[in-house]
């Protein structure tokens, strides 16, 4: 057993919910057990003691100091509210022994054929500016979702929340805040401290994370998310297991978006010597791509796009951010510049909806262009193409693009000049 103290590894929390299903034959996470999962990720969780009787209960509570909380344990309860099974702030032994005592009675009373393993008794947060709610659930057509929202009695009742796909990096995280109504009262409301974002992000990531690697998860819910001076810390957690889960033959069974696909990351050089940074796109890299498309010139915008850009959109970026990297691809070759960063080149294809074909495109900035760069996103597009299993890459050239024309030649593209001033280029990746 680990203590939520000292963080269990992932591997032996995969072992751990194993031995739940298959030993047990239980998918019902005791509140421990899934803040267990919560503490494995880095998310700061109340620590939570399961007493066998009133009088380790009392012991316990000495311990850590009053006001506490109890909660019943029970496998056979998911929603302890409804039978009694909470008592907050308790602020003595005596009233720790009424509550206890009472608790029992109540859940004994209201779900006389749960079976009880003991109660838990857990330090009291007290000043709470906001509570939140953080949850998951798989979802027969599009996988595990994501919840973020307001927490506590109002959750079921201002349905204040917003639904994301996994995985999210602190973008996306933030993004997801940004679509509820709770995220402007977390700015400070009423005299209330703002909450602190960047580890309210951080802990959407980490939840992101958790949910990722483990496709067994039916369900999970954090509620609440509790805000007390700015920080945030998980009060109460439940996870249900998918028993019908817990082999699995691919990665990501659960999830529409693929991870981001760090294998890809590489450094390059151009042939001054300038160091690149080769890598897949990600959603973050929306003012990276903007600064690069507003500093094109007009024929390098018109070869690659045939036409002129009037304005560069929101919802153009997201489109060109916001990729599912099962299917299709971006790799932006990126360089420091005065501690800046700064994208100078983009190659992507996507994939089409018989998952055999893409189509693909280059884009190099105009100071940048002569240097190998164009060549070496080819080849590095054309590479993962392969492993990904697609049968062709094609595109569509103007015909006067001589250097695109030239390049793709030396790749084995065939080229097929058409009507309009356009050239087909095709290159079978297969046979």
């Amino acid at each position: 057993m680990f203590s939520l103290a000292e963080a269990p590894p992932k591997g032996h929390l995969k072992t751990f919910v194993k031995s739940i299903i298959v030993e047990e034959g239980r998918t019902l996470l005791s509140e421990e057990e899934s803040k267990r999962f919560l503490s494995g990720y880095g998310i700061p969780v109340t620590e939570v003691f399961v007493a066998q009787g009133v009088e380790a209960a009392a012991a316990r509570a000495k311990e850590i100091g009053y006001p506490v909380v109890l909660k019943i344990v029970s496998p056979d309860i998911t929603h302890k509210t409804e039978v009694g099974g909470v008592a907050l702030d308790i602020g003595s032994e005596e009233k720790l022994r009424e509550a206890y005592n009472r608790m029992l009675h109540s859940v004994k009373g209201k779900a006389p054929e749960a079976h009880i393993t003991g109660v838990s008794v857990q330090r009291m947060i007290e000043n709470i500016d906001y509570e939140l709610i953080l949850g998951a659930k798989k979802d027969r057509d599009f996988g595990s979702v994501i919840l973020f929202g307001m927490g506590g009695i109002g959750a079921e009742i201002l349905k204040d929340y917003a639904i994301g796909l996994p995985p999210l990096n602190q973008t996306l995280a933030r993004r997801l805040m940004e679509e509820t109504k709770v995220y402007k009262m977390l700015q400070g409301f009423r005299g209330k401290a703002p909450a602190d974002f960047n580890q309210l992000e951080q802990i959407l990531v980490s939840f992101s994370n958790l949910i990722v690697d483990f496709p067994g998860i039916l369900e999970m819910d954090v509620n609440p998310l509790s805000v007390s001076k700015g920080k945030a810390m998980a009060i109460d957690a439940r996870i249900v297991m998918d028993k019908e889960c817990i082999e699995y033959t691919t990665p990501y069974p659960h999830l529409v978006i693929a991870p981001y696909p760090a294998r890809y990351i590489m450094p390059w050089r151009l042939s001054d010597g300038t160091e690149v940074l080769l890598r897949p796109i990600r959603p973050e890299d929306e003012p990276l791509e903007r600064e690069m498309l507003s500093s094109l010139s007009e024929e390098t915008l018109r070869m690659r796009f045939f036409r002129m850009i009037g304005e560069i959109t929101h919802e153009m970026l997201v489109r060109f951010c916001n990729i599912d990297y099962d299917r299709d691809m971006a790799v932006v070759a990126e360089i420091t510049e005065d501690r800046k960063r700064r994208i100078i080149g983009i190659g992507r294809f996507a994939g089409e909806h018989d998952l055999k074909t893409g189509e693909i495109g280059i884009l190099v900035h105009d100071a940048f262009q002569g240097k190998g760069l164009g060549y070496k996103l080819m080849q590095v597009l054309i590479n993962i193409a392969k492993e990904k299993g697609l049968e062709e890459l094609h595109g569509t050239a103007l015909t006067e693009n001589t250097r695109i024309l030239r390049m793709v030649r030396e790749f084995n593209f065939t080229r097929e000049y058409l009507p309009g001033g356009v050239t087909d280029i095709r290159l079978k990746l297969t046979g």
